[in-house]
């Protein structure tokens, strides 16, 4: 099972459609190579340079044979009408796109991430369930900027984590991903610590339907997190069942 989330640069202009082919790209990627990455000892430079290129040479190839826009986004941008240039052309940089993605295979996972927003780990403790950090927002030298994909820098940038699901010191039993939106309410800062409704919703996600999840998901989203932030919401909970089994569910607003 893998999630991924991506969230579009604000200065690129067509950024969405970058996140959009990267959230694809990333996950069939990533299941592709879980077993390289997974076991990768002196070759992980190697490996973590392979998939950025992989993913912005996609990149690269959608800006150079275009995107067929619609015609609200053509009047916004001021682009061709369709029946002059069905395809419009665009550089990289406008695509540009941060990237956090987990995959899970036979109790393992390996997680990917660059550029801001938060990964958390919830792990299983005595005194009931507790998520934690696993990979930081990375924002550079100022907390307004960080990096993406189309980085130049990126494959020296981006995280690679591993590990079991289950040792004999902890259990884990979800993985958050989110957005620098959410990251607002839902991570301090300060403290590097995840803000307890992470596990809440994590456990809804588990005892709720997936229709029911994503509908109370969007309410949150829309209604708590949303005002308290100027940025674009995205969120993706992988909680894992007591069975174990994997259940996940994502939402951007």
């Amino acid at each position: 099972m893998t999630g991924a989330l991506s969230d579009g640069a604000g200065s690129s202009r067509f950024s969405h459609y970058g996140a959009q082919l990267l959230v694809a790209r990333a996950q069939a990627l990533l299941q592709a190579q879980f077993e390289p990455l997974f076991r990768a000892t002196n070759n992980l430079g190697s490996l973590r340079t392979r998939l950025v290129e992989d993913l912005r040479g996609e990149l690269r190839e959608l800006a150079s044979a275009g995107i067929n826009f619609s015609e609200e986004e053509r009047k916004k941008f001021g682009l061709p009408p369709r029946t002059e240039q069905a395809q419009v052309q665009c550089d990289l940089q406008d695509l540009a796109a941060t990237l956090l993605v987990v995959a899970i295979n036979g109790g393992r996972f390996v997680a990917l991430h660059i550029g801001d927003g938060v990964i958390g780990i919830e792990h299983l403790l005595k005194s009931g369930p507790r998520t934690k950090p696993l990979s930081v927002p990375d924002n550079g030298e100022f907390i307004n900027e960080t990096r993406f994909i189309t980085s130049q820098d990126a494959e020296e940038y981006i995280r690679v984590f591993r590990g079991h699901l289950d040792t004999r010191t902890r259990n884990i039993i979800g993985f958050v991903l989110m957005s620098d939106g959410p990251e607002v309410s839902l991570y301090k800062r300060t403290t590097n610590e995840m803000a307890q409704a992470c596990s809440k919703l994590l456990n809804a996600g588990r005892e709720l339907p997936e229709e029911v999840m994503n509908e109370q998901l969007a309410v949150t989203l829309k209604e708590v997190i949303a005002p308290r932030t100027h940025d674009d919401c995205s969120i993706v909970l992988i909680a894992r069942s007591a069975a174990p089994t994997p259940v996940g569910s994502g939402m951007t607003c």
